[in-house]
C-alpha cells in the first residue's frame, strides 16, 4: 500500500473528530436533528482548520443510509464512497480552476437532474471566491432557489471578495483559528498512534510555526519525522524547518531590556551563520515583546498560553526587569522594524540597527516634565530670555504694535508666564465692551491661545448663540487687543466651580481636554511618539 500523508490519513471522519470547530459541528448537527437543513452553506476561515472536511462530513451526513443524521455511520455505501472521493453524487468543484461562466451553466443544466442514488446531489465548491463576477451572477438564481433534491457548500479563505448577493443566499458559517492545546494534543495522538518519541519542546514547536492550522501542523510533524526518525527533539524540530533557536530570542530580549547591545549583533550573526530566516525571528521577537507586556500587567503564567511552562517562567522574570510602559514602546520599535526588514534590501542590517536601538532607549521621562520644559523655553522666548527666537518669530516681532509689546512689571521683575494673555484679553474686554457686549463676556475666559488663536470659553449657551454671527468684529477687536492676527473660536465653559470635593474628576476632565487641544502638547506626542495616559492638577506658586 502507497505511503499516505498524515494530513490525509487524519483527516476526520466523524464530527467528533473536528478539533476546535465545536460551535460549526454542533450547530450542524442540531440541523439536522430539526430538519431545518439550509440549501446553501457558507464555510470561511483560515487554511487548514477544516472548511473542505467539514463540508465532506455534512455530505456524508445527509446522504448516510441511516440519516441524515448527526454522525454519518462510516460504513454504508454513500459514506464510503464519499471517503474515497468516487461519490456521483457528491460533486467537488475547484473554483480556481473553474472560475468561467460556463462552468457555472453547465452546473445549472445539471442540478435539474435527480441524485442517481443518493437523498441528495451536493454541490462542494472549494475555493468559491475564485469564481468571476459573471460566473457569480450565472449562480445567483439557482443558488437563491434550487430543487429541493440539491445543497451547495461553499467554502473560502477570502470570504471578503464574494459578491453580498451570493452571502445573503448561504447560512454561513465562520471557522477559527485552532488553539495551541488543541493543536498539542491533536499532535500528541498523532506521535503515540505513529510510535514516535517527541518532546512536548518539539511539538510545542510545531504547533507555533503552523499558526492555528491543523493541515500545516500535521503537514510539519510529517517533514520533521523524515527529518529525524521516530525520536524527535526540539533540536530536530529547529534544524528541519529552519526555526532559529529560542534561546537565542531569550538572550537577545534580556539583553534590549538590560540596555546592552553587543549581545543583540551577536544573536543576528549566528542567525545569519545557520541561515534563520530574519523575517520569522522578527515575528517571534515581535510576538515575545507582547508575552512579556502582558507578564509585567498582570504576573499571570497561565495567560501565556502559547509558551510551554519553562517559557512561561523565563518570560516572567524578564518581565520584571522594565515597566510594563517601556515594554509597550519596545513593541511598538519591534513591530516597526519587522515592517522595514519586510520591505528592505538588506534585512538583515535592519534588524541590527533595530536591535541597538531598542537596547540603547532610555525610560520615557513623564509627559509632564516634558511640558513644563517646552512651557519654560515658550516663555523665555517669549520675553527675550534666552535662546534664538523660532524662526520667523523675529520678523513677526518687529511688525507687531507697541500695544503687543511685552509688559513689565513696576519692580522690574520679570512678567509672570500669563502676563501677555492677561494684558491683551483685558484689552479685548474693554474693546467688546465699547461695542456693547459686555453682558455676553460676564464669565468668561481665555480657553486656549496660540499665535493666531483665540479660544473663548464662554459662561452661558445664550451668549454663544448672541455672539457667534459677530465673530468677524470679534476678530478685528483681539487683532487690535494682541497686536496681530487672531481667529476666534466659541464654546460653553462655565467659569463656576463647586468647592465640594465633587469637583475634582470635573477639573480632571477640563484639564483631560485641555491638554488634548494644546498646540504645545499635541507637538510633543507627535516628536515623541507617545500618548496622553493620565492627567494631573500641578500646583504652581501655591495655586493650582
Amino acid at each position: 500500500m502507497s505511503y499516505q500523508v498524515l494530513a490525509r490519513k487524519w483527516r476526520p471522519q466523524r464530527f467528533d473528530d473536528v478539533v476546535g470547530q465545536e460551535h460549526v459541528t454542533t450547530t450542524l448537527r442540531n440541523a439536522i436533528a430539526q430538519q431545518r437543513i439550509a440549501h446553501a452553506f457558507l464555510f470561511s476561515g483560515p487554511r487548514g482548520v477544516g472548511k473542505t472536511t467539514v463540508a465532506r462530513l455534512l455530505a456524508k451526513a445527509l446522504n448516510c443510509a441511516e440519516g441524515p443524521t448527526g454522525e454519518p455511520c462510516g460504513r454504508c455505501a454513500s459514506c464510503t464512497e464519499v471517503t474515497a472521493g468516487s461519490a456521483l453524487d457528491v460533486v467537488e468543484i475547484d473554483g480556481a480552476s473553474n472560475t468561467g461562466v460556463e462552468n457555472i451553466r453547465d452546473l445549472n443544466e445539471n442540478v435539474r437532474y435527480r441524485p442517481a442514488s443518493s437523498r441528495f446531489k451536493i454541490y462542494i465548491i472549494d475555493e468559491v471566491h475564485m469564481l468571476s463576477t459573471a460566473a457569480f451572477n450565472a449562480l445567483l438564481k439557482t443558488l437563491e432557489e434550487p430543487p429541493d433534491h440539491v445543497k451547495f457548500i461553499f467554502a473560502t479563505t477570502e470570504v471578503h471578495k464574494l459578491p453580498q448577493t451570493v452571502i445573503s443566499r448561504c447560512q454561513r458559517y465562520e471557522f477559527k483559528r485552532i488553539g495551541m492545546p488543541d493543536l498539542l494534543e491533536r499532535l500528541k495522538r498523532i506521535t503515540a498512534d505513529e510510535s514516535v518519541a517527541a518532546s512536548d519542546a518539539a511539538l510545542f514547536t510545531i504547533a507555533r510555526e503552523a499558526d492555528g492550522s491543523m493541515r500545516d501542523a500535521q503537514s510539519l510533524l510529517d517533514q520533521v519525522i523524515v527529518f529525524a526518525g521516530k525520536t524527535l527533539g526540539e533540536s530536530d524540530v529547529q534544524g528541519a524547518l529552519g526555526v532559529a533557536d529560542r534561546t537565542i530570542l531569550h538572550r537577545v530580549t534580556e539583553a534590549i531590556l538590560r540596555r546592552d547591545p553587543a549581545p543583540c549583533l551577536r544573536a543576528v550573526e549566528e542567525l545569519t551563520r545557520y541561515g534563520y530566516e530574519v523575517p520569522r525571528f522578527c515575528r517571534d521577537l515581535v510576538q515575545q515583546f507582547r508575552n512579556l507586556t502582558v507578564a509585567a500587567l498582570f504576573s499571570d503564567p497561565t495567560m501565556l498560553t502559547d509558551l510551554p511552562d519553562h517559557e512561561a517562567q523565563e518570560t516572567m522574570r524578564q518581565a520584571k526587569l522594565r515597566a510594563p510602559e517601556d515594554l509597550q514602546r519596545l513593541f511598538r520599535v519591534a513591530q516597526v522594524g519587522t515592517e522595514e526588514v519586510r520591505k528592505s534590501a538588506l534585512p538583515k542590517l535592519v534588524l541590527e540597527m533595530t536591535l541597538v536601538k531598542m537596547a540603547t532607549m532610555p525610560d520615557a521621562p513623564p509627559v509632564e516634565d516634558l511640558l513644563l520644559r517646552l512651557e519654560a523655553m515658550e516663555r523665555r522666548l517669549a520675553v527675550g530670555g534666552g535662546g534664538e527666537p523660532p524662526a520667523g518669530r523675529e520678523s513677526d516681532a518687529r511688525s507687531r504694535p507697541s500695544a503687543a509689546a511685552p509688559i513689565t512689571r513696576a519692580d522690574g521683575a520679570p512678567p509672570s508666564p500669563r502676563a501677555e494673555t492677561v494684558h491683551g484679553w483685558s484689552a479685548f474686554v474693554a474693546a467688546a465692551q465699547a461695542k456693547g457686549l459686555r453682558m455676553f463676556l460676564l464669565g468668561s475666559r481665555v480657553l486656549e491661545e496660540s499665535a493666531d488663536r483665540l479660544h473663548i470659553g464662554l459662561a452661558t449657551e445664550l451668549a454663544e448663540q448672541t455672539l457667534r454671527p459677530q465673530l468677524g468684529m470679534l476678530a478685528e477687536l483681539a487683532t487690535a487687543a494682541y497686536g496681530g492676527p487672531r481667529r476666534i473660536e466659541l464654546s460653553v465653559a462655565r467659569t463656576a466651580e463647586p468647592s465640594s470635593a465633587t469637583s475634582a474628576p470635573a477639573r480632571t476632565r477640563e484639564l483631560a481636554e485641555r491638554a488634548r487641544s494644546s498646540p504645545t502638547v499635541r507637538s510633543a506626542l507627535e516628536v515623541l511618539g507617545g500618548e496622553i495616559t493620565d492627567v494631573r492638577p500641578r500646583s504652581r506658586g501655591g495655586e493650582p
